[in-house]
Protein backbone atom coordinates (compact mmCIF):
# COMPACT_ATOMS: atom_id res chain seq x y z
CA UNK A 1 0.00 0.00 0.00
CA UNK A 2 1.50 3.35 -1.04
CA UNK A 3 1.24 6.56 0.97
CA UNK A 4 -1.63 7.97 -1.11
CA UNK A 5 -3.64 4.85 -0.36
CA UNK A 6 -2.79 5.12 3.35
CA UNK A 7 -4.07 8.72 3.34
CA UNK A 8 -7.51 7.41 2.38
CA UNK A 9 -7.69 5.13 5.42
CA UNK A 10 -9.62 6.13 8.53
CA UNK A 11 -7.99 8.15 11.31
CA UNK A 12 -7.08 5.27 13.62
CA UNK A 13 -5.48 3.26 10.81
CA UNK A 14 -3.41 6.25 9.77
CA UNK A 15 -2.33 6.83 13.37
CA UNK A 16 -1.18 3.19 13.66
CA UNK A 17 0.77 3.69 10.42
CA UNK A 18 2.51 6.77 11.88
CA UNK A 19 3.38 4.97 15.10
CA UNK A 20 5.26 2.13 13.37
CA UNK A 21 9.04 2.13 13.36
CA UNK A 22 10.38 3.58 10.13
CA UNK A 23 13.99 4.36 9.23
CA UNK A 24 14.64 7.53 7.25
CA UNK A 25 18.04 7.76 5.61
CA UNK A 26 20.22 10.86 5.95
CA UNK A 27 23.76 11.66 4.77
CA UNK A 28 25.73 10.43 7.79
CA UNK A 29 23.61 7.28 8.03
CA UNK A 30 24.13 6.57 4.31
CA UNK A 31 27.89 6.83 4.79
CA UNK A 32 27.84 4.29 7.63
CA UNK A 33 25.45 1.99 5.75
CA UNK A 34 27.83 2.09 2.77
CA UNK A 35 30.70 1.07 5.05
CA UNK A 36 28.64 -1.81 6.42
CA UNK A 37 27.79 -2.95 2.90
CA UNK A 38 31.50 -2.86 2.01
CA UNK A 39 32.27 -5.12 4.98
CA UNK A 40 29.73 -7.68 3.75
CA UNK A 41 31.77 -8.04 0.54
CA UNK A 42 35.15 -8.04 2.24
CA UNK A 43 37.23 -11.23 1.75
CA UNK A 44 38.33 -13.27 4.76
CA UNK A 45 41.58 -11.81 6.14
CA UNK A 46 43.80 -12.30 9.18
CA UNK A 47 42.98 -8.78 10.38
CA UNK A 48 39.49 -7.95 9.10
CA UNK A 49 38.49 -4.27 9.08
CA UNK A 50 36.20 -3.22 11.91
CA UNK A 51 34.82 0.01 13.35
CA UNK A 52 32.53 1.44 16.02
CA UNK A 53 29.30 3.43 15.58
CA UNK A 54 29.33 6.03 18.35
CA UNK A 55 26.64 8.44 19.46
CA UNK A 56 24.58 9.74 22.35
CA UNK A 57 21.61 7.74 23.65
CA UNK A 58 18.47 8.10 21.49
CA UNK A 59 20.50 9.32 18.54
CA UNK A 60 19.83 6.59 16.01
CA UNK A 61 22.67 4.09 16.49
CA UNK A 62 20.57 0.98 17.10
CA UNK A 63 17.92 2.05 14.56
CA UNK A 64 20.62 2.29 11.89
CA UNK A 65 22.08 -1.12 12.78
CA UNK A 66 18.64 -2.77 12.80
CA UNK A 67 17.77 -1.20 9.45
CA UNK A 68 20.93 -2.75 8.01
CA UNK A 69 20.04 -6.07 9.62
CA UNK A 70 16.51 -6.03 8.15
CA UNK A 71 18.06 -5.63 4.71
CA UNK A 72 20.38 -8.58 5.29
CA UNK A 73 18.21 -11.19 6.95
CA UNK A 74 18.94 -14.94 6.83
CA UNK A 75 17.85 -16.66 3.62
CA UNK A 76 17.94 -20.07 1.96
CA UNK A 77 19.97 -20.74 -1.18
CA UNK A 78 18.60 -22.87 -4.01
CA UNK A 79 20.86 -25.64 -2.72
CA UNK A 80 18.96 -25.58 0.58
CA UNK A 81 21.85 -23.99 2.50
CA UNK A 82 20.89 -21.41 5.14
CA UNK A 83 22.87 -18.15 5.03
CA UNK A 84 23.21 -15.64 7.88
CA UNK A 85 24.94 -12.62 6.28
CA UNK A 86 24.88 -10.65 9.54
CA UNK A 87 24.89 -11.75 13.17
CA UNK A 88 23.44 -9.05 15.44
CA UNK A 89 23.67 -9.39 19.23
CA UNK A 90 23.48 -7.11 22.23
CA UNK A 91 26.46 -6.97 24.54
CA UNK A 92 25.81 -8.63 27.91
CA UNK A 93 24.96 -6.40 30.88
CA UNK A 94 28.53 -6.82 32.10
CA UNK A 95 31.79 -7.92 30.41
CA UNK A 96 31.08 -11.65 30.46
CA UNK A 97 32.63 -13.47 27.49
CA UNK A 98 30.82 -16.70 28.31
CA UNK A 99 27.42 -15.03 28.14
CA UNK A 100 28.42 -13.20 24.95
CA UNK A 101 29.28 -16.51 23.24
CA UNK A 102 25.88 -17.81 24.35
CA UNK A 103 24.20 -14.80 22.69
CA UNK A 104 26.05 -15.45 19.42
CA UNK A 105 25.13 -19.14 19.40
CA UNK A 106 21.51 -18.30 20.26
CA UNK A 107 21.38 -15.80 17.36
CA UNK A 108 22.51 -18.57 15.02
CA UNK A 109 20.13 -21.11 16.63
CA UNK A 110 23.05 -23.43 17.37
CA UNK A 111 22.43 -25.99 20.16
CA UNK A 112 25.08 -26.02 22.91
CA UNK A 113 25.59 -26.74 26.59
CA UNK A 114 25.88 -23.60 28.73
CA UNK A 115 28.34 -25.48 30.90
CA UNK A 116 30.61 -26.19 27.91
CA UNK A 117 34.13 -24.65 28.10
CA UNK A 118 34.73 -21.38 26.29
CA UNK A 119 37.05 -23.15 23.87
CA UNK A 120 34.24 -25.50 22.86
CA UNK A 121 31.82 -22.63 22.23
CA UNK A 122 34.50 -20.74 20.28
CA UNK A 123 34.89 -23.80 18.05
CA UNK A 124 31.10 -23.97 17.57
CA UNK A 125 31.01 -20.29 16.58
CA UNK A 126 33.87 -20.69 14.11
CA UNK A 127 32.19 -23.74 12.57
CA UNK A 128 28.79 -21.98 12.40
CA UNK A 129 30.29 -18.91 10.71
CA UNK A 130 31.66 -21.15 7.99
CA UNK A 131 28.51 -23.25 7.67
CA UNK A 132 26.14 -20.26 7.51
CA UNK A 133 28.45 -17.95 5.48
CA UNK A 134 28.41 -15.25 8.15
CA UNK A 135 30.09 -12.12 6.81
CA UNK A 136 29.70 -9.58 9.61
CA UNK A 137 29.11 -9.40 13.37
CA UNK A 138 27.39 -6.37 14.96
CA UNK A 139 27.43 -5.92 18.75
CA UNK A 140 25.02 -3.31 20.15
CA UNK A 141 25.24 -1.58 23.56
CA UNK A 142 28.99 -2.24 23.78
CA UNK A 143 29.25 0.42 26.54
CA UNK A 144 27.75 -2.26 28.85
CA UNK A 145 31.34 -3.52 29.08
CA UNK A 146 32.12 -0.61 31.41
CA UNK A 147 29.99 -2.13 34.18
CA UNK A 148 32.86 -4.49 35.01
CA UNK A 149 36.36 -4.00 36.39
CA UNK A 150 39.20 -2.82 34.16
CA UNK A 151 40.55 -6.37 34.12
CA UNK A 152 37.18 -7.79 33.01
CA UNK A 153 36.85 -5.09 30.37
CA UNK A 154 40.27 -5.97 28.98
CA UNK A 155 39.46 -9.69 28.96
CA UNK A 156 36.18 -9.08 27.14
CA UNK A 157 37.68 -6.77 24.52
CA UNK A 158 40.55 -9.20 23.94
CA UNK A 159 37.93 -11.91 23.45
CA UNK A 160 36.27 -9.80 20.73
CA UNK A 161 39.65 -9.25 19.08
CA UNK A 162 40.28 -12.99 19.12
CA UNK A 163 36.79 -13.62 17.71
CA UNK A 164 37.61 -11.56 14.61
CA UNK A 165 41.00 -13.31 14.35
CA UNK A 166 39.75 -16.89 14.33
CA UNK A 167 36.56 -16.25 12.32
CA UNK A 168 38.33 -13.78 9.95
CA UNK A 169 35.11 -11.74 9.90
CA UNK A 170 34.69 -7.98 10.46
CA UNK A 171 33.16 -6.80 13.71
CA UNK A 172 31.17 -3.60 14.22
CA UNK A 173 30.54 -2.24 17.71
CA UNK A 174 27.66 0.10 18.53
CA UNK A 175 27.58 2.26 21.65
CA UNK A 176 27.74 5.61 23.38
CA UNK A 177 30.88 7.72 23.65
CA UNK A 178 31.64 5.93 26.92
CA UNK A 179 32.36 2.82 24.85
CA UNK A 180 35.55 4.49 23.60
CA UNK A 181 36.93 3.95 27.11
CA UNK A 182 36.56 0.20 26.64
CA UNK A 183 38.44 0.20 23.34
CA UNK A 184 41.25 2.21 24.94
CA UNK A 185 42.16 -0.72 27.19
CA UNK A 186 44.58 -1.95 24.51
CA UNK A 187 46.41 -0.16 21.67
CA UNK A 188 45.66 -2.98 19.21
CA UNK A 189 41.95 -2.87 20.05
CA UNK A 190 41.83 0.92 19.77
CA UNK A 191 43.46 0.72 16.33
CA UNK A 192 40.88 -1.79 15.11
CA UNK A 193 37.73 0.02 16.19
CA UNK A 194 37.99 3.52 14.78
CA UNK A 195 34.83 5.49 15.62
CA UNK A 196 32.16 6.63 13.17
CA UNK A 197 30.24 9.36 14.99
CA UNK A 198 26.52 10.09 14.85
CA UNK A 199 26.59 13.69 16.13
CA UNK A 200 23.64 15.65 17.47
CA UNK A 201 21.74 17.54 14.80
CA UNK A 202 22.30 21.22 14.12
CA UNK A 203 20.26 23.65 12.02
CA UNK A 204 21.67 23.07 8.55
CA UNK A 205 20.64 21.74 5.14
CA UNK A 206 21.03 18.12 6.24
CA UNK A 207 18.63 18.70 9.13
CA UNK A 208 16.08 20.39 6.88
CA UNK A 209 16.45 17.61 4.31
CA UNK A 210 15.81 15.09 7.09
CA UNK A 211 12.64 16.91 8.17
CA UNK A 212 11.44 16.90 4.57
CA UNK A 213 12.13 13.16 4.27
CA UNK A 214 10.19 12.42 7.48
CA UNK A 215 7.22 14.48 6.31
CA UNK A 216 7.07 12.41 3.11
CA UNK A 217 6.37 9.32 5.26
CA UNK A 218 3.35 10.89 7.03
CA UNK A 219 -0.20 10.10 5.79
CA UNK A 220 -1.51 13.62 6.43
CA UNK A 221 -3.97 14.98 3.86
CA UNK A 222 -2.41 18.45 3.74
CA UNK A 223 1.18 19.57 3.25
CA UNK A 224 2.93 20.83 6.39
CA UNK A 225 6.19 22.01 4.75
CA UNK A 226 7.97 21.63 8.09
CA UNK A 227 11.42 22.16 6.54
CA UNK A 228 10.30 25.42 4.93
CA UNK A 229 8.81 26.86 8.11
CA UNK A 230 11.87 28.21 9.91
CA UNK A 231 10.07 29.00 13.15
CA UNK A 232 8.62 25.50 13.36
CA UNK A 233 11.77 23.64 12.29
CA UNK A 234 13.96 25.59 14.71
CA UNK A 235 11.54 24.98 17.58
CA UNK A 236 11.51 21.23 16.89
CA UNK A 237 15.31 21.24 16.95
CA UNK A 238 15.34 23.22 20.19
CA UNK A 239 12.90 20.85 21.93
CA UNK A 240 14.75 17.77 20.64
CA UNK A 241 18.13 19.15 21.72
CA UNK A 242 19.47 17.62 18.51
CA UNK A 243 18.66 13.97 19.31
CA UNK A 244 17.32 12.18 16.26
CA UNK A 245 15.04 9.99 18.37
CA UNK A 246 13.48 13.10 19.90
CA UNK A 247 13.02 14.76 16.49
CA UNK A 248 11.22 11.70 15.13
CA UNK A 249 9.08 11.32 18.26
CA UNK A 250 8.03 15.00 18.21
CA UNK A 251 7.02 14.83 14.56
CA UNK A 252 5.11 11.57 15.06
CA UNK A 253 3.20 13.04 18.02
CA UNK A 254 2.45 16.18 16.01
CA UNK A 255 1.19 14.10 13.09
CA UNK A 256 -1.14 12.15 15.39
CA UNK A 257 -2.38 15.41 16.89
CA UNK A 258 -2.91 16.82 13.37
CA UNK A 259 -5.18 13.89 12.52
CA UNK A 260 -7.13 13.92 15.79
CA UNK A 261 -7.64 17.69 15.65
CA UNK A 262 -8.84 17.55 12.04
CA UNK A 263 -6.13 20.00 10.93
CA UNK A 264 -4.37 17.37 8.79
CA UNK A 265 -1.15 19.37 8.86
CA UNK A 266 1.58 20.21 11.36
CA UNK A 267 2.03 23.82 12.43
CA UNK A 268 3.48 25.86 15.30
CA UNK A 269 0.14 25.99 17.16
CA UNK A 270 0.05 22.19 17.35
CA UNK A 271 3.61 22.19 18.66
CA UNK A 272 2.56 24.55 21.47
CA UNK A 273 -0.44 22.35 22.20
CA UNK A 274 1.79 19.26 22.34
CA UNK A 275 3.64 20.68 25.34
CA UNK A 276 6.83 18.72 24.63
CA UNK A 277 9.47 18.83 27.37
CA UNK A 278 13.10 18.71 26.19
CA UNK A 279 15.29 15.81 27.43
CA UNK A 280 17.26 18.01 29.83
CA UNK A 281 14.00 19.31 31.29
CA UNK A 282 12.78 15.79 31.91
CA UNK A 283 16.03 14.86 33.64
CA UNK A 284 15.75 17.90 35.91
CA UNK A 285 12.17 17.01 36.83
CA UNK A 286 13.23 13.50 37.86
CA UNK A 287 16.21 14.83 39.80
CA UNK A 288 18.79 13.36 37.43
CA UNK A 289 20.02 16.65 36.04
Amino acid sequence: MNLEEVKRLDDEERIRFIQRDRFVKYPRARRILDRLEDLLKYPDTLRPPSFMIVGDPNNGKTALALYFLRNNLPYERESGEIVYPVVFVQAPEKPDLSRFYDYVLDALKIPYRRSAPLSHREALIEQAFEEYSVKLIIIDEIHNVLSGSTLKQREFMNGLKNLTNYTKRPLVLVGTKDALIATDTDAQIASRFKPEYLPLWTYDKDYLSFLNAIEKTLPLRKKSDIAFNERLSRKILELSEGYIGEIVSIIKELAVLAIRSGKEKIDISLLRELGWVAPSGRRNVTGLG
